[in-house]
């Protein structure tokens, strides 16, 4: 489901102002799948994910955490 975390400049800029995780999923998961994996895997409260699919084909998610 969860690949591994992005660790680019942006991702880390994303962590700290927006309090939101970056990971690259796998290209079949919906944001349910990916919120309960990252619950799961993490044992953290999911605010709320966004997702996109990269020009090289690879899905990344965009996981807000609960305040």
């Amino acid at each position: 489901m969860i690949k591994f975390p992005l660790t680019t400049e942006s991702a880390m800029k994303k962590i700290e102002d927006n309090n939101t995780l970056v990971f690259i999923v796998d290209v079949k998961a919906n944001k349910h799948q990916i919120k309960q994996a990252v619950k799961k895997l993490y044992d953290i409260d999911v605010a709320k994910v966004n997702t996109l699919i990269r020009p090289d084909g690879e899905k990344k998610a965009y996981v807000r955490l609960a305040p």
